[in-house]
């Protein structure tokens, strides 16, 4: 069973996505601040993690560096957001992750979700 992570400050959108996906089978886990993400990904094991550039309290493309230069830089990555910029489309596949815009298709998501799963397991990245 494949194990998903969502972090998401709005906590409405991580639970309708958890739900979804749930519903195919999918582990889902869902957090609302990133302050114990390294922990929690030292202690369990997590398949995708998605998670929206706009966090409280840290950037969201910080974090996303801060992952690609862990021990957990083979994590598969999605990022759902509302900053729909070039330059953050840039950045986000810089650090070797999929982009998704919001407001989002829900169908289109899970698709995405389901595609980046089925993805053989790259080579991890620091840039």
């Amino acid at each position: 069973m494949q194990r998903i992570l969502i972090i998401d400050d709005n906590i409405y959108f991580a639970r309708l996505v958890a739900s979804q996906l749930s519903r195919l089978g999918y582990t889902v886990r869902v957090m609302v601040e990133n302050e114990e993400l390294q922990d929690l990904l030292r202690l369990e094991h997590f398949d995708l993690l998605i998670m929206e550039l706009l966090l409280q309290g840290q950037d969201g493309l910080s974090l996303l560096r801060q992952i690609r230069c862990s021990l957990f830089s083979f994590l598969r990555v999605l990022v759902v957001t509302q900053r729909t910029g070039y330059v953050e489309q840039l950045r986000v596949a810089e650090y070797d992750a999929d982009f998704f815009s919001k407001p989002i298709d829900i169908n289109q998501l899970i698709e995405t979700v389901q595609l980046i799963l089925a993805r053989d397991l790259s080579a991890g990245i620091c840039v």
